[in-house]
């Protein structure tokens, strides 16, 4: 299937694949494993170049405040008939890539639960054993 950026140079696919490697590996290890590509248009998304793309760009919180997913989508050469392309770029980038960015491009914590180790939660509307006044204390010092 041809690779929706056109682009078939081979140090381009080696890094392409690396990448699809750390990717596959890191949701693995989250406990959401994937196997196969997105397809967009008819043609596999090259999930390495999306991310490089959005995070050139400021990643994926900026991308989305400036409403820049049309701009991306006309990057990667999709049929005219995919009228959706920039929703489904969004859409898989936030499925596929937007934990990942946070962790490897931002180095924020990996907050995700991870598999056999569930985060302990509260259900909706419940009462918490204990109450922390302090919350409220005003220091005179200011």
């Amino acid at each position: 299937m041809a690779n929706s950026t056109g682009k078939t140079q081979p140090d381009q696919r080696r890094k392409g694949l690396a990448f699809l490697d750390e990717l596959r590996q890191f949701h693995h290890s989250r406990g959401s494993p994937f196997k196969k590509i997105p397809v967009v248009g008819g043609k596999e998304l090259d999930l390495h170049s999306l991310y490089t793309r959005v995070t050139t760009l400021g990643g994926f919180g900026k991308v989305s405040e400036k409403n820049q997913w049309g701009e991306i989508v006309e990057e990667f050469n999709f049929p005219r008939s995919c009228s959706n392309a920039a929703f489904a770029l969004k859409q898989y980038y936030l499925r596929y890539l937007e934990k990942y960015e946070k962790v490897h491009h931002f180095g924020e914590d990996d907050d995700e639960v991870q598999p056999g180790n569930p985060k302990p939660q509260l259900p909706i509307g419940a009462i918490p054993s204990s109450y922390n006044y302090q919350q409220h204390a005003i220091s005179g010092k200011l």
